[in-house]
């Protein structure tokens, strides 16, 4: 029986996608790539929040990690290495996230001491992860946009293999100070050729980069942020 129950057990770990490789997505806020039938719902408090956002105060623009979510909206690409007990993301911007995968719970303390990419923990749902995380420290913003997050900001990721270079993303976003219900959206990871490296940047707090900060010096997608209703 014991021997039977191992045998499954590799089995099963061996059918499972291997994501590991270098990757890159779409730098699209996440109101533009939303799921049919979602909708960016704001409280009364997030939308003040939102409409009095300063693109001049960016995170990005203060050297700070860029967070979970907004991490893999760079033009950037990242690099993911699986293992069966963890998964690492590692970005171009020298921030790396954990997911771990060895059936560990969320620290209760999370909240009390909050980390730039949270704590993410993981499980498969036959050929997709899923990941959980909790505990990102409210400096962070949700993308490019300037959606903000409160202390409990909840995040539950899927990543699906859908072709042998692509990545079907989706994350659904719960924050009860900021949106009045959960709201998903959906991306498409892209592999990167077989040649390609990542090429980490250092950050320097530069008040000279400050005019990348005005909408629309990203590109096409950044010449206007989304305006909801007062």
């Amino acid at each position: 029986m014991a021997l039977a129950l191992g045998i499954a057990a590799v089995a099963n770990a061996q059918s499972r996608p291997d994501l590991t490789g270098l990757w890159i997505g779409p730098t699209a806020d996440i109101s533009v790539v939303l799921l049919p039938g979602e909708e960016v719902s704001l409280t009364p408090y997030g939308a003040e929040r939102y409409r009095k956002v300063d693109q001049a105060n960016s995170p990005a623009y203060k050297c700070l990690p860029y967070g979970p979510t907004r991490g893999l909206q760079s033009t950037n690409p990242f690099q993911i290495i699986q293992t069966p007990d963890l998964i690492a993301i590692i970005t171009e911007h020298i921030d790396y996230r954990m997911i771990y995968m060895d059936g560990r719970r969320h620290p209760d303390d999370i909240l009390d001491y909050p980390e730039w990419m949270g704590h993410s923990i993981g499980r498969w749902d036959g050929d997709t992860l899923v990941v959980d995380t909790i505990g990102m420290r409210e400096e962070t913003w949700l993308d490019t946009a300037g959606f903000e997050h409160s202390a409990k900001l909840h995040l539950t990721e899927r990543f699906q293999k859908t072709g042998p270079d692509v990545i079907r993303q989706t994350t659904t976003i719960e924050d009860p100070v900021f949106f009045t219900k959960p709201f998903t959206y959906g991306r498409n990871l892209r592999r990167m050729p077989k040649d390609t490296r990542l090429m980490p940047a250092r950050c320097a707090d530069n008040e000279r980069s400050l005019g990348d900060a005005v909408p629309g010096a990203q590109g096409p997608e950044h010449k206007k942020r989304p305006t909801f209703p007062k």
